[in-house]
Formats: C-alpha cells, structure tokens, sequence
C-alpha cells in the first residue's frame, strides 16, 4: 500500500510540473524578447483583480497583481488561459520601513522567500515582480540589497521565472543602482505615466542594458496634472484620456520592440486616487467605461462592434475643463458636455457633487472617496443642464457620467470654487 501511495504521489508530483511554464528572457539580433514554453510571449497586460472575462475577450493575456494576498486571482488567470505577473510586496521606507532595522528587514526577507516556494510552482505564474515604487520618496539604498537578496533567491529555487523590480519613472541614478546593485533582476518594470513619452529614449540614455516592461501605465497621473489656482488638479474628460491610451500604445509599447517585452495597463478596475475616475477603466459600480474599448483596439487591432459612448469636453458656464471655474454661493451654474457616440444610442446622463478630496496619500496609498452631496438639476436640453451652486464656501467637482443602453460609460468632471 505504501508502494501504491508514492507512486501515485509521484505521479501527481510529475503532472504539477508538467504545468509549469518555463519563461525565460533572450536576446538575439532584433533585441530582447521573452519566451514561454519556448514560444514568443508579448505582454497584453492589464493592472486587474476582476472582470476577467472581458479582460480575455479584449484580447489580454496576462495580469499584475501587487502581492501574494490574493492567490485567488492566480486560479482565476489560470482558468481564463492568462498569466501573472506576481507581486512580492517590499516593504518601502515611505510607508515607515526602516531598511537600517536587521530584525526587520531579515524578517521581511524570510517571510517572502516562504512566499516563493509556495507559488513558484502555480501554472498562471509567468513573472515575480519585487516590490513597487520603492524608490518613491527613500534614502535608504539599502532596499536594492533586499531586492538583489531576494532575486538571487528566486534564482536558486525557481529556474521557470524571471525576475523584475518595479520603480516609479526612471531617472539615471535609478537605472544605476538597479543595474549595479541587483544583478540577479531581468527585467526592470517601469510605472510610468506621463513619464513613457521619454521612457524608450532614457532606457538607452541611461545606459539600461536589460530588457523593460511597462508595468503601470495609462494617461497622466494625478501627480502629473495641471491645478486650479485654489490647489486642485485638473482631470481630462474620459475621451481625451482614452485617446492619449491608445497614441501612447501604439507609440510608445508596440514602437519599442527591440527594448519593451509588454505591458500592463492601468486601471482594469477603479480606485480612488485624487478622484474616483482618474486611472480607472470602470465606473464604482463597475460598468466599463471606452477606455476598455480602447484596450480591445490597442490589443486586437479592431474596436467592439457596439461601443461606449466618449464625453470629449465639458464645460461649465461656458469655459472648458482646462480652466479655473469660481463661483458664488448659491448661484446658477450652467453645464455642458460634448458627447461622441453611435447614432442609434440613446443615452442617459447623471450628474453627482463631491467636495474636493482633501487626501495627500502618494504611490498608489490607499485614499478615502469623499462623500457625495445632494444636487439639484434642472434639464436644458440633451447635453445641457442648469444647477445650484452649494452655499458653503470651499472647494466641490461636478462629474457627468454618460451612459448608453448598454451600461457603457464616459464621465468627466470639473472641479470648482464657491467664495
């Protein structure tokens, strides 16, 4: 019986593994590329921790999830035929870290080795990323030793993975520490916004000579946008940021195939982060909005047959999003969107008021969504409404959400100041 017993254990053993995909990083004459089971593997990626099913008929093939908390998300990637990009999660000083502390910082090490062996084996797994944004307001280059530790790690006990580290924008001083300090990373990961207009020209300029993947990107940050003269940032109307998606993939992801071995775009999902519609793909209720259109169009090369709806500018007492809008208390506020959509849509548009968020939170830190106050409109004409100005002075934004029949979305909003 004990005979039976390992065989047959032996023989699920043999199967585990035979799941196992071997990825690995080459170079040959036309650059980098990555391989896996042997086959050239382009990274159509997306930031995402659902909605899988629309993620796979878009035309992805992978996603990035930021550490081993959800290893759900990992049979959820393997049952839909996708890969991960797993995330260990390094500890950054910013968020009270001490990289001087031994105990510490030995302690993070062994917990997250223990965290490799048990996924190292998982048959979604296609790459580690180690840590995220570290370099995000430090001084301790101690966290590259970390880092190098815990690569040189994965090297010895997981043969099938490559390694990645993942730093917010690259500048010179980053690209050499990384490449001096880690030798055991392959892949330097790169969250970058604003950032990937220059990102291929100052991976050669800084002398990067590894391959890189665009682990986060998407339209320009918060931390990136243009304020109002009262503090407060300016967000482009949904269908200016989906077009500056798709300029940038096909300009700056797919123009680089020498160097850039994918991508992941951010948000498949939503997130408070300055605003509620910022980075996110989806609505809070979680209905897609066109830059999940735009996606399909970046990864397939054709659109849906029935797309969202795209509010390309709004205006508030006649003056475009792009300026500031200072009202009294208690006055009549007039707003309008411009709206681009199929013919046959019919479309409804809902207004909501927040106050300003007040959050300071940076790198992605979680931020609270402010509350919601009572609006009253009143109907001028199909992309026009009148509206009542709150009576408490202080900082508010205005969102339009457009939505069709088919619960696809655009919104915009504009951010005010009642005196």
């Amino acid at each position: 019986m004990r005979v039976v017993l390992f065989l047959l254990l032996a023989h699920a053993a043999a199967q585990g593994n035979a799941q196992i995909a071997h990825v690995e990083v080459i170079q040959n004459e036309s650059g980098f590329q990555l391989l896996r089971d042997g086959e050239p593997y382009f990274i159509k990626g997306a930031g995402a921790k659902d909605h899988f099913d629309l993620l796979k008929s878009s035309g992805a093939n992978s996603i990035r999830i930021w550490s081993t908390g959800r290893v759900d998300l990992l049979d959820s990637a393997a049952q839909h035929g996708m890969t991960v990009a797993l995330g260990l999660y390094v500890r950054p000083e910013r968020t009270g870290m001490d990289y001087n502390d031994t105990y510490a910082v030995r302690g993070q090490i062994e917990q997250l080795k223990t965290e490799i062996l048990k996924y190292k084996d998982h048959p979604a797994l296609l790459l580690w990323g180690i840590g995220n944004e570290m370099d995000l307001r430090y001084s301790n280059f101690k966290v590259w030793d970390t880092v190098e530790e815990l690569a040189r790690f994965i090297k010895e006990v997981d043969p099938h993975h490559p390694t990645m580290t993942v730093i917010a924008g690259l500048d010179p001083s980053k690209a050499h520490m990384i490449r001096s300090r880690c030798p055991s990373v392959d892949i330097l990961g790169i969250n970058a916004y604003g950032s990937i207009e220059n990102t291929p020209a100052n991976i050669r300029k800084f002398n990067w000579d590894k391959p890189y993947i665009f682990s986060e990107w998407g339209v320009n940050g918060p931390f990136e946008a243009p304020r109002t003269a009262w503090g407060a940032k300016i967000e482009p109307p949904n269908g200016v940021k989906a077009n500056m998606r798709q300029r940038r993939y096909a300009d700056r992801i797919l123009a680089d195939s020498e160097r850039c071995l994918g991508s992941y775009c951010f948000l498949w999902g939503q997130k408070q982060e300055s605003t509620a519609t910022w980075h996110g793909m989806f609505t809070t209720d979680g209905h897609p909005t066109e830059a999940v259109d735009v996606m399909q169009q970046c990864w397939t090369g054709s659109w849906p047959a029935k797309r969202a709806p795209s509010i390309l500018d709004i205006q508030l007492n006649g003056m475009g999003w792009r300026k500031d809008h200072v009202m009294h208390s208690g006055e009549e506020g007039i707003l309008h969107v411009d709206i681009e959509s199929p013919p046959d849509d019919a479309l409804t548009i809902e207004y909501r008021l927040y106050r300003e968020s007040q959050s300071r939170a940076i790198g992605g830190d979680v931020q609270e969504e402010p509350e919601e106050l009572s609006i009253e409109i009143t109907v001028v004409d199909d992309a026009t409404v009148r509206f009542r100005a709150p009576q408490e002075e202080g900082a508010y934004r205005i969102f339009a959400f457009v939505r069709n029949e088919r619960n696809q979305y655009s919104v915009a909003n504009v951010p005010f100041l009642i005196h």
